[in-house]
């Protein structure tokens, strides 16, 4: 409780005094999606890659690094009878289309259901998620992990998500 009065008595002081929480850095970045068509490329390199079809379009993003709002060429789909036996297998075939772009460790995450990867390539970054979950038909208990839940590959349904943005300084 006394966190809490005491972030309402700075949010208090802080807008009486007139300034706001956001940073110079933060209210100066801009986030626009790739070309349209550079997007399409994408897609259709992904969906090559992993062998499921990945459909292209543009959505909100946040980059959770800086807090920096805008919009992404957005690349998703999902399909099950699909052979990977880990998130790192579909995420090492999707990276392989983001060639020479570096490694951002930053933007890393992984678990037994999924991984998260970002990557840079001079003013562009993209994240890459991907997830399973038991695919229709397969039933898994709800008071045990997923990575114990004993279901052949075949068996899981598999999201895949990629966000490509441009970041540009106002």
């Amino acid at each position: 409780m006394a966190l809490l009065n005491r972030f309402s008595i700075g949010v208090t002081v802080g807008l009486a005094l007139g300034f706001c929480a956001i940073t110079d850095a933060q209210a100066q970045v801009d986030l626009q999606p790739i070309p349209a068509a550079e997007c399409q490329k994408f897609a259709a390199q992904t969906q090559d890659a992993v062998g499921f079809a990945m459909k292209a379009s543009e959505d909100d993003f946040t980059d959770l690094t800086d807090g920096s709002d805008g919009r992404s060429c957005h690349i998703s789909g999902s399909a099950s009878d699909q052979t990977y036996t880990s998130p790192a297998e579909l995420m090492a075939k999707m990276t392989k289309v983001f060639g020479d772009w570096r490694d951002d460790p930053a933007r890393a995450a992984e678990g037994s259901g999924g991984a998260e990867k970002g990557l840079v390539s001079g003013d562009r970054i993209a994240t890459i998620e991907v997830s399973w979950e038991p695919g229709p038909g397969v039933a898994c208990s709800d008071k045990e992990s997923l990575s114990t839940c004993k279901i052949l590959p075949q068996q899981k349904l598999w999201s895949a998500a990629i966000d490509i943005v441009v970041k540009s300084r106002k």
